[in-house]
């Protein structure tokens, strides 16, 4: 299974132009075969965030290590040859099951939320992830479109799940025989 679904609302409408500033959600499901363990370990391991999102420079998170409810992260990111700042705290976990986070203020986000669920299948996991966020007009209008912004969103949500999936795939190297 390997599904993109992207839904946007219309959510305000500024009396400037008729500008529209949308709500939007991007739904992904993947098969990986792996454990949910593995995939866990992968997901919830903040040093691998720039591993999975390719437009991601870094990811600070305060306190350190896997997540936990309440870490609070400082992502860098790129968008059209734009830095841009992504700030996030996550609300939930459940090992090996659920991963929430959600905005903080600043950054390039009016509101933003990010969720991946595993589900154990016969031949490893499915993992679905659900992002839906809002672009602030801090940064919108000044340098980046709402379509940029999207366009990229869009992409990156897509890549975290393929590469997680590649990473959660890769197989063991042989051991070396003796001889």
């Amino acid at each position: 299974m390997n599904q993109v679904r992207v839904r946007f609302r219309k959510s305000d409408l500024l009396g400037r132009g008729g500008f529209c500033i949308v709500m939007a959600t991007v739904e992904r499901t993947v098969d990986i075969a792996a454990s949910p363990e593995t995939v866990w370990s992968i997901i919830a391991d903040p040093s691998y965030l720039p591993k999975l999102v390719p437009d991601l420079i870094s990811n600070e998170v305060d306190p350190p290590g896997v997540a936990a409810v309440g870490q609070k992260g400082h992502a860098l990111g790129k968008i059209a040859g734009r830095r841009v700042d992504i700030f996030t705290e996550v609300t939930e976990v459940q090992p090996n099951k659920k991963l929430a986070f959600s905005q903080r203020p600043g950054g390039l986000f009016k509101s933003f939320s990010n969720t991946v669920t595993l589900t154990p299948t016969k031949t490893g996991t499915r993992a679905t992830q659900t992002t839906k966020y809002e672009p602030s007009l801090g940064y919108l209008g000044k340098v980046l479109s709402s379509l940029v912004v999207s366009r990229s969103i869009e992409k990156n949500a897509k890549a975290f799940l393929t590469n997680t999936k590649e990473i959660a795939e890769l197989k063991e190297m042989p051991k070396p025989s003796a001889g």
